[in-house]
């Protein structure tokens, strides 16, 4: 797990490739899951303030990640890894 820190989070940590992205709080719980078809976009866009139309649940998040992972995969994969492990998340939506 890598920590949430902008230099973490730079071009050469995350691949510009399919997959599935986890976030963590401060106490390990995994707070997010999803799939993404370019990963470093993706993640990136959590960490980046946004403008007026900043939906509540992205601003709670970029507030309350300390730790990520992701994994490369095909995004069909990708999607069917994340409907099973959203149902332990918090910020999920079904």
């Amino acid at each position: 797990m890598l920590s949430w820190q902008r230099k973490n989070v730079l071009k050469n940590r995350i691949p510009n490739k399919c997959g599935l992205y986890e976030f963590y709080d401060h106490n390990g719980n995994r707070i997010y899951v999803g799939h993404a078809s370019k990963l470093r976009h993706r993640v990136q866009s959590y960490m980046q303030k946004d403008d007026m139309n900043a939906h509540p649940t992205k601003e709670w998040l970029r507030q309350n990640i300390a730790k990520y992972k992701f994994r490369v995969m095909p995004i069909s994969r990708a999607i069917q890894i994340e409907k099973k492990m959203k149902q332990g998340t918090k910020y999920n939506f079904k």
